[in-house]
């Protein structure tokens, strides 16, 4: 019998996803923190980069020794508001956490924290790093980036390119505010992530013309034929030179700052493994917190007090659309395809873990 769509608590989801990165050879307090930037995403609305990933990412990665189950997070370079870190080839779901902590520390010390990582694993929704900034009184910046050095099946063209080059290579910045939802910058620099082609081919949809193109660099609107995402802004008479550009400083930040693009052996720049960014800036360092909250609030409202073209759909800041999802799946609880039900229901059969929902 084919898998149905479910409904599953946040918390219920939260614990499988836990214990089958534990069962799988992740150190249970790593696994809790890997678990904990899933879920996130799922109940703020963001399933590309949720619990779909459970399986194929992560538990499989572990299982088949393509990611260090229990790596060793190595500091290579410090002071005391930077740091550059080996991630071991571990999950980026559990040096992302340790990172984002690493920078926030610094910051409540100094004002400000920067820690780059290289030699990771993809980190899961970016905006998870930066908002764990937001309930320090901080602002948050989490970037990941790779480049393809030798061109790759299926990524980002620069723009005039037409072999991929880039991954989608995100940015996401966090701040706090006072009554209104924190805001939330969480984009990729690809018109869409590759994650979201995935959940269109998953859900039998055709995705919007001007996405991606196929093997022959021709537009495609068939999820399946997909090989090459254009840049944000799409073609460079729209803009995509812009988003290719911010896809190449993401890139910098990350791997060149880390050492993650470097020489091997043979004297050729590779970057082995996914490198990120963290930053955490302290808001009390520059003026007191509540003046820059209240300000954060007044300018979110002078947006939403711009007259709409529809009166049906108000003007929206960064943020939003993750504060109601967060609202709503936090009350009715957050919604997943049946294709992740099966992934769930065969880890669960592989590990002997409760399922977090009813059914065999």
């Amino acid at each position: 019998m084919a898998a149905q769509s479910v409904t599953v608590r946040p918390d219920s989801l939260k614990r499988f996803a836990a214990a089958a990165l534990a069962r799988a050879g992740v150190p249970p307090d790593q696994a809790a923190d890997a678990a904990d930037v899933l879920v996130w995403a799922n109940l703020h609305g963001i399933d590309t980069h949720g619990v779909r990933n459970l399986k194929r990412f992560y538990v499989d990665g572990v299982a088949e020794g393509r990611i260090k189950a229990v790596p060793e997070f190595r500091i290579e370079q410090e002071t005391s508001v930077t740091a550059r870190v080996d991630g071991d080839q571990g999950l980026g779901l559990v040096v992302g956490p340790w990172a984002m902590r690493l920078a926030m520390q610094k910051a409540r010390d100094h004002g400000i924290g920067i820690v780059v990582v290289r030699n990771s694993h993809h980190y899961g929704a970016a905006g998870y790093h930066a908002m764990q900034a937001v309930a320090q009184e901080m602002i948050g910046i989490s970037l990941t980036g790779h480049l393809l050095h030798d061109g790759a099946t299926m990524g980002v063209v620069p723009t005039f390119g037409k072999t991929p080059r880039l991954s989608t290579n995100p940015i996401s910045i966090a701040c706090p505010t006072g009554v209104e939802p924190a805001f939330l910058l969480d984009i990729a620099t690809s018109i869409t992530p590759m994650n979201r082609i995935w959940l269109y081919q998953e859900t039998g949809r055709t995705i919007p013309p001007g996405w991606a193109l196929d093997e022959e660099g021709l537009p495609t609107t068939d999820p399946f034929a997909v090989r090459r995402l254009l840049p944000l802004g799409g073609a460079r008479e729209t803009g995509g030179h812009k988003g290719y550009a911010l896809s190449v400083t993401v890139e910098v930040l990350c791997a060149l700052l880390s050492g993650g693009w470097e020489r091997n052996a043979e004297g050729q720049y590779v970057q082995t493994g996914d490198a990120h960014f963290f930053g955490a800036i302290r808001v009390d360092a520059f003026r007191a917190v509540t003046d820059f909250k209240d300000g954060m609030d007044a300018l979110i409202q002078s947006l939403h007090a711009t007259e709409p073209l529809d009166p049906a759909q108000p003007v929206l800041v960064p943020g939003e659309p993750e504060a109601q999802a967060r609202q709503a799946r936090s009350q009715a609880g957050i919604p997943l395809a049946p294709n992740v039900v099966e992934d769930i229901q065969v880890l669960a059969a592989q590990y002997d873990i409760p399922l977090p929902f009813d059914g065999a």
